[in-house]
This record gives C-alpha cells, structure tokens and sequence, in this order.
C-alpha cells in the first residue's frame, strides 16, 4: 500500500510541471543514449578483436609459441605444423598466412592498413561459402579478393580494379562482404604465391596460422590434447574458444582502442548517474515545501525518500523507448559510415536496461539525502 502511494505521488509530481519534466526527460535520455553507444563500441571492439578468426572455418588452431595476438602471430614452419595431418582424429589440416600492410586507395591515391590472407587456393579454409568458391579465381596471377564491406577510406575495389599493395600492383578479381571492425581497415584475399611476392622478406616455408579441422564425433578439446602431445614445444595449440577468449582479453586490455571503450563504459554510467542526480536534487530543491509538507502529514522518511527514487524510475522508463530508437538510428549511421560490427540485439537493450536502472538509483539516493533539509518547521 505505502508503495502503490509513493508511486503515485512521485507521478503526480512529474506530470504537475510537464515542461520541466520534458527538459528533465531530455536528459535522462541522453544519459542512456550515451550508455548504448558506448556499450555498443565496447561490444564491436569485443568483437573485431575475433573478425579474422570467425572468417575462418576450424576446430583448432595451431600457432608459434610466440603468439601474442592475430595480426602479431609470429610464423612457424609449415612443415612442422602439417605433421598435424598424422594425429588421429584430425580430417584437414590448412595453413594460412596473416599480413599486415599497406592498400593503396584507387581514389584518392593515399595508403591505409589491411589485412592480406595468404591461402592455397585448393583449399577452402573460410566460413563463407560463397567466398571459398570464389578462390580458384586466385590463379590468375597477381591477383586478390577484396572485402567489400571494408573501411570506406580503401576506396571503391569492385572486380577489375588495379591498385598497389606493399608497393606491388594486384588485381582485384572478385569480392565478398564481411568486414574487419577495428582489428584493421578491411580484408583481402590472395593465392600463397601472390602473398609472398607482397612480403617478399618472408621465407615461403613460414606461416602463421594452422587451421585444424577436427573428425566428425571427434571433440576440438580432446584434438588439441593429442596435438599437443605430438607436436614441438614450441607451437602452440588453442581450440576456437581458447584463442578468441585470448583475443579478446589482448585487444580489450592491451590495445588502446579497447582500454578506451572498456573505459568509455564505465565512464558513461559515471556521466548518467551524476545527470540523474542534478536533475532529481533540482526537483527536490524546487519542491522542498510539499517533501516538508508530507512529512507534516506523518509520512516517514523512508516513504519521502521513495518519492525520489521512484522518480528517478519513472525517469529511466520514460526515456528508455525513445533511447532505444535514437540508439537504434545511431548504431545504423555508425555501421553505415565506419563499417564496424554495431549490433541492438535484445540482449544489449536488456543489460543498458538494467545498467539504466542501478544508474538512476544510485542517482537517486544521492539526491534522497537533499530530502533531510525539508523540515516541517519552515512552513510557519
């Protein structure tokens, strides 16, 4: 009962001055407007740090010992690592080579970072179907296939194009659409043979990626275990989850980009919690009378101090929908235009939802305090 009277209280209230409520609702929602967007870089940062790995199809993976992230994986022999094929329980083994360096744009004539894979052509070592039929076309000499969900900056690559990477002119035969978020500008494609002309300061017997392709009812952990007993100290073997959770604790931890929106996360909670509490000790400073009134009228302090922090309820449900739609435009802009995994997925709304609400009740009880300075003697 003394719940259902707070509520109604801190209603009324609200919707006694609407203007100031409006203004008050304005900022309520660009605090968890601020809260998605900053929640949805830290999650495409999550997930660009896994780009490279999740366009490749494997169970396994086998790396140098020296393995620090996947555009700095080090190389080891390939030889070595096709010993895998021996191992029971292993149906392929795949050797793919990471190098980073520099597109030239067709447009603007200028260089940017990406990623080239150096692959066999016979193989077919991706995730997207469409993308393994594509690579016999890698044959025709120097030639790749070009991300065409790339950073914008790379220019416009469509089948035909001739541009220059690492200072050596390649020919883009076809194209697919996947995207590299933050790891890199984009992706390219081409035949071992092609790679190595590109990074010609690379021995050919070098790779830096062993995909491993574990036997039907044959689980990835039990693969791993016997390559490990089989294989050199120093190479190193990850099942898919090991090496994407590594990735990711690199590229979140380590890398500045990840500090930033690890940061940025915490940060805006920081930012909308204190919004929250200017707005709610302003209304409790504006309305100081009634809070005196209503403890004159034998409200306790525990009902009074509820009337703020069901305010600051009422606030963050209010503004919640209308953020979910600014946010939802904003994520769509920022995809369109940096070309970075941005996803509001029902999982994301439901935890700024709850992060919103601790938010507003932390907000809340800092301002409830301001309800201690209401003393029924001031109205005589």
């Amino acid at each position: 009962m003394a719940l259902s009277r707070v509520c109604r209280l801190a209603f009324l209230d609200l919707v006694h001055r609407p203007g100031r409520t409006a203004a008050a609702l304005a900022g309520v929602i660009f605090a968890v407007v601020l809260l998605f967007m900053q929640s949805g870089f830290y999650l495409a940062c999550r997930d660009s740090a896994t780009r490279i790995h999740d366009l490749l199809e494997f169970d396994v993976l086998i790396t140098s010992a020296r393995y620090a992230f996947v555009l700095k994986p080090d190389a080891v022999e390939r030889d070595r690592v096709l010993q895998a094929r021996a191992v029971p329980g292993v149906a392929d083994v795949m050797m793919v080579q990471v190098g980073p360096g520099q597109w030239r744009s067709p447009g603007s004539g200028s260089t940017y970072d990406l990623v080239l894979l150096g692959i066999d052509p016979a193989d077919r070592p991706f995730a997207l179907e469409s993308l393994d039929d594509d690579l016999p076309q890698l044959h025709r000499g120097e030639s790749v296939i070009f991300d065409a969900a790339a950073h914008p900056i790379l220019g416009h690559n469509p089948p035909g194009t001739r541009t220059e990477f690492e200072g050596r002119s390649l020919r883009v035969v076809d194209s697919f659409r996947w995207g590299a978020g933050f790891v890199a500008n984009g992706i390219a494609v081409a035949s071992q043979a092609t790679f190595a002309k590109a990074f010609p300061g690379r021995p050919p017997s070098m790779a830096q990626l062993g995909l491993v392709r574990a036997e039907t009812g044959v689980s990835a952990a039990e693969v791993a275990r016997r390559l490990r007993n089989r294989l050199p100290a120093d190479i190193e073997v990850w099942t898919r989850d090991a090496i994407e959770d590594r990735d990711r604790r690199f590229f979140l931890a380590e890398r500045p980009i990840g500090l930033m929106f690890t940061s940025g996360v915490v940060l805006a909670l920081l930012v909308g919690g204190v919004i929250i509490f200017q707005l709610l000790a302003s209304e409790v400073a504006s309305r100081r009378p009634e809070f005196a009134t209503l403890k004159a009228l034998g409200y306790g302090s525990g009902e009074v101090y509820g009337v703020v922090v069901a305010q600051g309820f009422l606030y963050t449900l209010a503004a919640f929908l209308p953020a979910v739609f600014l946010a939802a435009l904003l994520f769509e802009v920022t995809r369109r235009l940096a070309r970075l995994p941005m996803r509001l997925d029902p999982l994301l709304c439901g935890a700024v939802l709850v992060a919103s609400l601790v938010m507003c009740l932390s907000g809340a009880l800092m301002a409830a305090r301001k309800v201690r300075q209401a003393d029924p003697a001031d109205l005589f």
